[in-house]
């Protein structure tokens, strides 16, 4: 983040890349630091629409109201467009002065529309991960106040989408490139998201455990945990996601029942947390793993049924996990999986994985394939368990 604060320092924006949603790239600055020369670059070299994004309630509770296309869910929050003063509005300078003035909190009514200056609101980064709500929490997180200046960057013939002609502005200007889930990760590892909300004693054919459940602003969604204590720390933890078909009806399609269960019996028996997400279907949901399964019937791999499906091989995020176990208090874990990007995917939201253990379930014919593209395509690290099969 020094970094960012040293661009802004010499009146550059940053650039903000969408490559999930847009596949675009913004420039963003700090709308209360906002002068001639910065507003003046990002018209010239980004030539997109030059927005304010504040808070949608902050803006609200200003008398500032949304235009009435605003139909979709999902879609970019535009608000009235304004200007500050009395002159045009059109110039640098004004439009500089505009910025500023909305970042000072001023209300509606001290400001003129329709203006040169377009005001987007934000949803909230937990609720949706758009330019609009990421240059938001970029902007606080380098230490200013919750309002951005921000347009597109355009290449020579008007493209939004050149990603290498916004790397070359990059390099000729000196200016850093983020990635929208750059701001998210720290965004999660700088906030507090989950809270226990409930605990209960659960006895279980295993033993003894309490469960746990959360009040969640993340993701809205019921994810919990099981827990034995005592336990040592490092903690034994496993993140495990849902899988009804394998966990509730005892589908033979994979392992994840019994992974479960081993999950269960182990930590009966040396204490630990199990964190049980709801990402059905790697991510996908329930209805689309059913269409997966059709497409594994007709030939296709897991892998290549979630593609075809539009999906990635993975869609899971492990946010949550990680703000459940800060919940929790819990600091360092031993990671109980057989996927690496598992690993990988708590500590780039702070979590201290200090060792893994590896978590075998049943090899049967109806889900050799399945775990054989899982550890080919996947990664996931199960050679051992598959050649013992194998060698039979």
């Amino acid at each position: 983040m020094e970094k960012l604060r040293e661009t802004f320092k010499r009146k550059l924006p940053i650039i903000l890349v969408d490559d999930f949603r847009e596949y675009e790239a913004d420039f963003v600055y700090p709308a209360e630091i906002a002068e001639a020369e910065v507003i003046n670059f990002m018209i010239s070299r980004g030539k997109g629409l030059l927005c304010v994004a504040a808070d949608e309630d902050d803006l609200l509770g200003r008398g500032f109201f949304r235009l009435p296309s605003n139909l979709k869910m999902g879609e970019t929050n535009f608000f009235i467009t304004v200007d500050w003063g009395n002159g045009t509005g059109i110039s640098a300078g004004e439009r500089a002065e505009t910025c500023r003035k909305i970042s000072e909190g001023r209300p509606l009514k001290e400001f003129r529309y329709p203006g040169h200056v377009t005001l987007l609101g934000g949803k909230g980064f937990n609720l949706r991960r758009g330019h609009t709500e990421a240059a938001i929490e970029l902007v606080n997180i380098a230490g200013y106040g919750r309002c951005a200046v921000l347009t597109e960057v355009l290449d020579d013939e008007g493209d939004s989408h050149n990603m290498e002609y916004v790397r070359w502005v990059s390099e000729k200007y000196d200016i850093p490139i983020l990635r929208i889930e750059d701001v998210w990760v720290e965004y999660v590892k700088r906030g507090m998201f989950l809270r226990v909300r409930s605990t209960a004693t659960l006895p279980t054919d295993f033993g003894v455990f309490e469960i746990v459940g959360f009040e969640n602003v993340l993701d809205g969604l019921e994810h919990f945990a099981i827990v034995k204590k005592p336990f040592d720390s490092p903690v034994p933890v496993r993140v495990h996601s849902e899988c009804l078909t394998g966990e509730v009806f005892s589908s033979l399609r994979c392992d994840c029942g019994d992974q479960l269960r081993e999950a269960v019996r182990f930590i009966a028996n040396n204490g630990g947390i199990i964190l049980y997400l709801r990402q059905e279907g790697r991510g996908i949901g329930m209805t689309n793993k059913i269409e997966a399964y059709n497409l594994q019937d007709m030939g296709y791999d897991t892998v290549e049924a979630n593609i075809e499906l539009g999906f990635s091989p993975d869609e899971r995020d492990y946010a949550v996990a990680a703000q459940m176990l800060k919940a929790l208090g819990v600091a360092e874990v031993v990671l109980l999986t057989n996927n690496p990007s598992k690993v990988e995917g708590l500590k780039k939201y702070g979590v201290k994985v200090v060792g893994r253990r590896k978590l075998y379930g049943t090899v049967r014919h109806e889900n050799l394939n399945y775990l054989y593209t899982k550890m080919m395509k996947l990664n996931h690290d199960l050679e051992e368990m598959i050649q013992k099969v194998v060698r039979r």
